[in-house]
Formats: C-alpha cells, structure tokens, sequence
C-alpha cells in the first residue's frame, strides 16, 4: 500500500463507494434472533424471525388502533338477532392491512362497553359478514368493534337495539322438525308442554300425567308390592289407597305362556300374603287347538278368602266340537253363618250349553239342581222358610173370631197353609158357598183347595174352599146348621 496519506484516503473512498452500491445482506442469515423493525419515532412495530413463545414468522406488534366499523343492521329472529356488518368503516376509512376481524357485542343497554363477556361472535374478513346470536327476548344492543393483527382494539360503533322473536306458526309449520334436522340427544332434561307426539317410543323410563294425586302413570318396574311387569298405574288420590290399580298385560305363568291382559281396581287393604285385594278383570287370549279364550272378573283378586269372594267366569268353546261355559261363585267370610271354617257358605251357578247347574253349599249340606231340556234333577233337599203365625182379620159380615182362641194362619217350611182358633156365626143357618173371610196376601195357595171341618158337637160337617184369591166358603156336607167353626187341624199344600 502506498505511503502517501492521500493515495490511500482516495482509495478507501472508492471502495466505501463501491460497499454501498453492492446488493444488502447477501448471503446473509439470522441465526436464532429476529430482526427487529422500528417506526419513525423508534417504536417497534414488528418481529421477524425468531419469536418470544419459541415460534418463527412475522409478529405485528404495537399497531394503531383500527378504524371503527360502521353501524351494524340487527334483525329480529327465531330466538335469536341476526347481526350484520357490510365491511365499511366510519368517515370512509379503508380497511387497514393489519386487519384481523370485527367482534360482535351484545349488551342489555345502550351505553354498555365491549369486554369479552359481552362478545358473541366475530366476522372474519373486511368484506363484511353476518351472523346469528341466541338471546333471551328481551331488547338486546349491538356494537361492533375493529381489532389488528397485534390485537388492538378500535372504538367501538353506535349501539343498535333488537329485540328477538318468539315462535310462531310460520316458523314451526307442520314436518319442519324432521330426522335430519334434530340430532340424537338434543332434548334433554327439558319439558315438552303441550302439542302431540306421535310415533315416540319412550324407554326404560317412567311418564306420568302428574307428580302426585290422580294421575296415570306408564312405568317399566312397578313399585312392591305390584309385579314388576310393565304397567299403567291408575292413582285414585284416596286417603286409604294401599296400592294403585293397574293395566298390564303378560303371559301365564301356568307353563302354557298363554297371553292375557289384566286391569285391577287400586287396592285399599293389604292380604295376608302382602298383596293388594281389589277386584280385577282378566281377559286371556284364545288358541286354536289349546284352549279358547275366557275371562274372570273378581270382587277379590288376592288370595285372602278371609273377606269372602265374588267371581263370574267364562270360557269359549275351542273349536266347533267345544263346549264353552260361564260360572259365577260367590262365597261368603269364613266366619259368616253357615261356613266351614276356613271357607264361607258358597254357592254356584254354571251355564254349559243347553244345562243349567245351580249349587249351594254350606254347614247345613250341599245341593244341587241341573236344569237340562230332559228335565230337572235335585239333589239334596229343598225347603222353604216358614212363618209366624198371623191373624185373619178380613172376616165377612156376621162372623166373628173368638176371642180367647181367634182364626188364625201360617205357612210352614214344608209349604202347607194351616189354619187354627175359632170363628162364631151370628145367623147358624149355613147356605151352600157362604163366605166365612179372606186370608191375607201370602198365605194363599196355588190353586183352589178343598178341606172337610168340624163345627159342632152334634156331628155337622162342613168343607171349606180356600180360593187362590183367599176366600173362605163354606158348604154344608152332614147338616147345615152350626154356631161356630173351628180350624185347628185344618192344612192344605201352598203349591
């Protein structure tokens, strides 16, 4: 290098001048930094390359402010305001290139400043956008609000009030709710009121039509002591209520797994077994080649016979060779009159065709009569309560009953009618047919009856003829003349 001070300076100059004009950073890198980019006024307004979380790319940092978008349009849905924004800005501002979104807020006053838990939704592009927020209906107010991509916040719009809609006809018509458009557990924990809901299958759960009182109530597992077969329960709302009644339906469980279906009256006691004692009605299906189809309808269906027993039974032939037959049982409480102990005094019709079977039974016996178009077969005896004695007091002009025995009558167990004491004639003249009285209604008999009676001691002989009507006329067979007539002795048959 020359000596001389000024060559050298020459030459330094060219190649400072030579430094600048060649291309930046050639070959150049930035190894694990960033370059950092600064503003007139020496503010940092950007990162490139390494960033602080670890990350690499360009950060904007320490942007102005965005302009303020204009005034949103707020209309009324469904449940819900649509919020709408068409991409403009107060005083015809341009969209900045540091543009991230526009946040949506809704607020319950005019005056009320955006925070993040007044932020709904967000528009994402400067071009504008729309969307929907769900509300309670009530007046709601919207402000927008512009935000940089170094996430500072603009001034926030004017507030614009809307109110949201509730439903109406034209917004749920008849088939808007489809398969497609409500998803599988979307209704949950929520009461549906009112309306139709056809074609639901409802599982594993109970529906009642109320918490308590009367109401029906469809459940999968009765409470004890029921069954536990899928019922409807049917609550009274009674004071004594022991057990509701109930609609089931099932199958035997006799081992022929015959269907039947059962309804049963809410029970008020509880039998000695610990099951309901209510009346019920059993309805069991008919199978061709098994057994026809019959019912039960009980006044007690528990198994305490304590408290007696009502039944009609039936059962329809099965087949065209079959022979159906209808029963009714009635029993009486085991310590009523007449049972045996354990069981009470019973009795039983049966229909079977053309015969007619009618049945008592009881500590007095057992009886039995069969009614069939041959005829009538008894078993056992028949009788018939008798009655007291009871006076004749329908007596004809000029006869008179005696005082210290009068005319008197009864009808005995054995169906006779008898006659005792004395009647006194005031004219003892007896002309064939006279009339002596009338016996009282029920003491008549069937047909007109004939019977031979003393009247006096000098050997008169009269007969009397006892009219179904109860007319006493008297003929004269050995004299006819007589004072008085006794009837003690005097019977005939009632039937």
């Amino acid at each position: 290098m020359p000596a001389d001070i000024g060559t050298r300076l020459a030459r330094l100059e060219r190649r400072v001048q030579a430094l600048i004009r060649a291309p930046k950073l050639v070959n150049a890198s930035i190894e694990d930094d960033a370059l950092e980019v600064y503003d007139a006024q020496g503010s940092l307004r950007a990162l490139v390359g390494q960033q602080p979380d670890g990350t690499s790319g360009v950060s904007v940092v320490n942007g102005p402010p965005p302009p303020t978008p204009a005034a949103p349009t707020v209309e009324a849905a469904l449940g819900a305001l649509s919020v709408a924004w068409d991409g403009t800005f107060t005083d015809a501002t341009v969209a900045p290139l540091d543009f991230a979104r526009v946040e949506v807020h809704v607020g319950p006053s005019p005056g009320f400043e955006p925070t993040q838990g007044t932020l709904r939704d967000t528009v994402e592009t400067p071009q504008g956008g729309s969307c929907t927020v769900p509300l309670p209906y009530t007046d709601w107010w919207v402000r927008l609000r512009g935000r940089s991509l170094s996430g500072t916040p603009g001034r926030a719009s004017d507030a614009v009030v809307g109110t949201p809609r509730r439903a109406a006809t034209a917004d749920l018509q008849t088939g808007a709710v489809t398969a497609d458009t409500l998803a599988a557990d979307a209704i949950s924990g929520k009461r549906i009121t009112g309306g139709t809901i056809d074609g639901a299958v409802v599982t594993g759960s109970t529906v009642r039509t109320a918490e308590t009182g009367k109401r029906v109530v469809v459940t999968p597992k009765p409470p004890s002591p029921l069954e536990a077969i899928p019922s409807v329960l049917l609550y009274s709302d009674s004071g004594l209520e022991r057990a509701p009644g109930t609609l089931k339906a099932s199958v035997n469980a006799d081992g022929t797994a015959l269907p039947y279906a059962a309804l049963t009256a809410p029970a008020v006691q509880i039998d000695r077994w610990n099951l309901p004692d209510a009346s019920s009605l059993s309805l069991l299906s008919p199978q061709l080649g098994v057994r026809g189809g019959s019912f039960e309808l009980t006044a007690t269906s528990g198994l305490n016979k304590d408290h007696g027993h009502s039944q009609l039974r039936g059962v329809s032939a099965n087949g065209p060779s079959g022979s159906s037959t209808c029963e009714l049982y009635v029993e009486d409480g085991r310590d009523a009159p007449g049972g045996s102990g354990n069981l009470g005094a019973r009795s039983f019709v049966t229909l079977e065709g053309a015969k007619v079977t009618v049945r008592t039974a009881s500590t007095a016996g057992d009886t039995q009569t069969i009614f069939t178009p041959a005829g009538i077969t008894v078993d056992g005896w028949i009788t018939h309560a008798g009655t007291d004695w009871t006076r004749i007091t329908e007596l004809s002009a000029g006869v008179a009953s005696d005082a210290t025995s009068p005319a008197m009558v009864r009808v005995t167990a054995n169906r006779t009618i008898e006659l005792s004491g004395y009647v006194t004639l005031k004219d003892s003249q007896i002309p064939p047919g006279r009339q002596l009285g009338i016996l009282p209604k029920g003491y008549r008999p069937a047909a007109r009856r004939h019977v031979l009676v003393p009247s006096t001691a000098n050997g008169t002989i009269l007969r009397i003829d006892i009219g179904v009507d109860g007319t006493l006329n008297l003929y004269p067979m050995i004299g006819n003349r007589s004072t008085w007539v006794g009837f003690d002795g005097v019977s005939c048959r009632a039937d």
